[in-house]
């Protein structure tokens, strides 16, 4: 071989040895979180196929400090059902006000009615039993309530707002599981802020009242205002003897106030309404501080709009109640005094 061509052989086996070694391919690891390791002239790459994800680090949310449960509020239409029940028997057919205590559920007449107590069945709404209040007169029965020792009768109705003889039936609670007549006891009040007192026409005062409750040892009245849809809340004590029924705050329901309920351990007021075309609403108050219940959550509950007289309601678990109608006939429209159940536990978490 020519010294030429020897030289040049040598030159092209010393490059490609070069090449090759620059450009190697390596196998990679069978491990089956890499897809491989490709190495280059500069520096490994590794590419994952199942990457482990960093950790989240939970965000702090600081305490509320409270002295009522936190309800969040849905705003889904339909999460409360609102369904009949049965019809009431024809003794309670003007059922004014709702109770469900120790197990049984009472109801009593408005104006004109009986000074009595019905308990009724609630399956078929018959009345099952009767407590007398031999010391009372039914005026305008428009309210019951009751905390751990007694039931309260609210004589309250006023429908022309002249009324000066306002008075609530205070009876042991015990009464009505084992007597059939009670003399009551009796608070007879007046309103802070009414000052006069003439005789106005049907359905035209603020000063007319359907609701009541026993919170902490108080009893609080809500107006039914004919003048301006409001209502008005109201303090008085449990004392015997004559009162004055302290003016606290008011709220726009944009509705006619027909009764209260309150759940004392959530802490939730519901209050019934009916509007001037009888179209009825439940309003939920909730995280609320202290006794002003108006300053907390206030929720119209999503019920199907339903035509009755609806003049009493009942907690009968945390978030169910029953609500009662009574009896309406006028021109064309004819409703018979009705139990219905109300299941709103959708509108809370």
């Amino acid at each position: 071989m020519k010294k030429s061509n020897l030289l040049s052989a040598i030159f092209l086996i010393l490059l490609l040895n070069s090449c090759s070694k620059k450009n190697s391919i390596l196998i990679p690891p069978t491990d089956s979180s890499i897809l491989g390791t490709i190495i280059t002239d500069t520096q490994p790459v590794t590419i994952e196929t199942n990457p482990t994800p960093p950790k989240r680090v939970p965000k702090r949310v600081p305490s509320r400090v409270s002295n009522h449960p936190i309800h969040q509020n849905r705003s889904i239409y339909g999460t409360t059902t609102f369904k009949l029940k049965t019809k009431l028997s024809k003794k309670v057919k003007e059922s004014s006000g709702l109770i469900k205590v120790d197990g049984r559920l009472w109801t009593m007449n408005d104006s004109g009615g009986r000074a009595e107590l019905y308990q009724i069945d609630e399956q078929n709404g018959r009345v099952l039993k009767r407590v007398k209040i031999i010391n009372a007169h039914n005026r305008d029965w428009e309210a019951l309530t009751f905390d751990d020792n007694y039931i309260y009768i609210g004589d309250v109705g006023n429908n022309r707002g002249y009324r000066r003889d306002l008075r609530i039936y205070k009876i042991p609670r015990g009464a009505l599981k084992n007597q059939k007549s009670i003399r009551a006891e009796v608070i007879n009040f007046n309103y802070s802020d009414q000052k006069d007192f003439t005789k106005k026409a049907s359905r035209q005062t603020n000063f007319d009242c359907e609701a009541m409750v026993a919170y902490h040892g108080k009893l609080y009245l809500f107006s039914k205002d004919w003048g301006d849809n409001r209502t008005r809340l109201y303090e008085l004590s449990t004392s015997v003897g004559k009162q004055i029924a302290k003016y606290k705050s008011s709220f726009n329901i944009n509705g006619l106030v027909t009764d209260a309920s309150i759940n004392r351990e959530l802490d939730i007021l519901l209050l019934s309404t009916y509007s001037s075309i009888l179209t009825a609403d439940i309003w939920a108050f909730s995280n609320f501080k202290g006794e002003n219940f108006f300053n907390g959550d206030k929720k119209k509950l999503n019920i199907k709009p339903t035509t009755a007289q609806i003049e009493g309601i009942t907690f009968i678990g945390s978030h169910k109640a029953y609500v009662s109608s009574e009896a309406f006939r006028k021109y064309i429209f004819s409703f018979d005094a009705s139990l219905y159940s109300l299941d709103f536990s959708g509108e809370f978490e």
